[in-house]
């Protein structure tokens, strides 16, 4: 154990600062439950905009013996960017790179600008429990989330661009509760790193991903047991989930005719292991709103050959510091390795130097190292939820030495500051800009050398969102 402990810390040099942090936090913090953007804690638990609806004005109904609540955000994003960028970003590419138009003329990246008008990342769901709650023994309920961010058919007659989104299944589990105790099993967000940074332009896919925030929805079995201590929330939590890695540059060797990403069997599932992961929080009411604190740890194993295999880790802590009633400070941290399947490592969980031709084996496959995390500061000038400022950063970076020539994301970081602002009951409109910034890694006989070439975007969104 000792052994394997001092190769975790050896393979990324963020381990013992966010650890050391992480810790400071827990004893200087006193004081966490419910929180402002939802329930604090818990995985699973929807992400709640900027004036969530009350109870009392819940769109819900009893059918037999269900209470069923269907919710939702019909989501409208108008997007502007000062280079090519994806609808929803995730790093700038870089600005000497050139783009061909339709006639064979050429621009560079930065010289170009785009305009996207998009409601594919509406959300729509409904929660099913019962309508007489059992007074004792376990209460079962049930959850199914969509969004219209699947994937685009075509055929030749109708571009892929074309408005043709189909419905994409985000979260579908079901529990059962008993006193403290909470199983949940299906499609769920993962353990670690619970919490996101608040977002209209980016619900398909988290604001950060890629660039310090840790995320993902994988099918999975947890146990939840809460305990209360006073007015301070302790919870525990533990679950396996499925081994899903997803690493193009090894994963599409896999690949067959007739298959599909979701359904073969890829590194992770042939090493026959489930991920682990583990998080212990606190939560305690604090100046209004809530304090709270988790620690979070993850373990799996992917199969690179018949009898090799590279082991998958990270520790990760969320945080909710209110400073002030107006004022609350989030974010998360991480450190690990081969954190591809959360899109840590700037997307990369393996480097690999291809051999030559490209169908020969590899000539060298090694794990990459990364820490990262995000910060958000929520400013509510008017002391409620009819206006909001958000102001953040994150990051993500891989060792440079861990790179190897053909992977060379160096590091992603980005910027970004929203205003929401409530227009009418279930109505809220918010801007929001990010800058993001792209370095790449140059190599020199197969080395890290000088830096390569580097992307900046900036881009502005528009959202206009109704709630029920």
């Amino acid at each position: 154990m000792k052994k394997f402990g001092s190769r975790l810390l050896r393979e990324n040099r963020y381990g013992v600062r966010l650890a050391v942090f992480a810790a400071a936090m827990a004893l200087l913090s006193p004081q966490v439950g419910q929180a402002q953007y939802g329930q604090y804690g818990g995985p699973g638990e929807q992400v709640q905009y900027p004036s969530p609806q009350p109870p009392a004005e819940r769109v819900e109904t009893n059918i037999g013996p269900l209470k069923v609540r269907p919710y939702g955000t019909l989501l409208m994003n108008i997007q502007l960017s000062d280079t090519v960028i994806d609808d929803i970003p995730l790093w700038a590419r870089t600005d000497a790179s050139l783009v061909t138009f339709p006639d064979g003329s050429r621009r560079r990246n930065g010289e170009i600008h785009d305009l996207v008008f998009t409601a594919r990342q509406s959300v729509f769901g409904v929660n099913l429990s019962p309508a007489s709650p059992p007074t004792s023994g376990w209460i079962p309920s049930a959850l199914v989330e969509f969004d219209f961010f699947g994937a685009r058919p075509s055929d030749a007659r109708q571009p892929q661009t074309r408005v043709f989104n189909e419905p994409r299944l985000r979260l579908a589990y079901f529990q059962l509760e008993q006193g403290m105790w909470r199983i949940t099993a299906g499609q769920d967000k993962a353990i670690i790193s619970p919490l996101d940074p608040v977002s209209l332009s980016h619900v398909a896919i988290p604001l950060g991903a890629t660039a310090g925030n840790l995320w993902m929805w994988l099918p999975q079995v947890r146990v939840d047991h809460t305990h209360q201590f006073g007015n301070t929330t302790a919870v525990v939590q533990f679950g396996v989930l499925r081994p899903q890695f997803g690493e193009g540059e090894i994963t599409d060797r896999l690949t067959t005719a007739g298959t599909l990403s979701d359904t073969f069997s890829g590194l992770g599932e042939r090493s026959t292991h489930p991920f682990y992961q583990a998080r212990v929080a606190i939560s305690r009411p604090m100046r209004g709103s809530t304090f709270g604190l988790g620690n979070a740890f993850h373990y799996g194993r992917e199969a690179i050959g018949s009898d090799r295999n590279f082991d998958s880790w990270a520790y990760a802590f969320d945080l909710q510091l209110p400073l002030h009633p107006r004022l609350i400070l989030r974010g998360e941290g991480f450190v690990g390795s081969n954190l591809v399947p959360f899109q840590g490592g700037f997307g990369q969980g393996v480097s690999v130097l291809a051999g030559t031709p490209a169908t020969a084996p590899p000539v060298r496959i090694q794990k990459i190292g990364a820490g990262g995390g995000w910060a958000e500061l929520a400013i509510l000038p008017t002391g409620n939820s009819n206006n909001i400022i958000y102001l953040g950063a994150g990051t993500d970076d891989p060792r440079d030495s861990h790179l190897l020539p053909g992977t060379g994301r160096a590091k992603n970081s980005f910027l970004w500051a929203s205003y929401f602002r409530q227009l009418a009951n279930r109505v809220t409109l918010a801007f929001e800009w990010s800058n993001w910034q792209f370095r790449t890694e140059s190599f020199v006989g197969g080395r890290p050398g000088p830096r390569g070439n580097f992307g900046s975007a900036n881009v502005f969104n528009l959202a206009l969102a109704y709630q029920f």
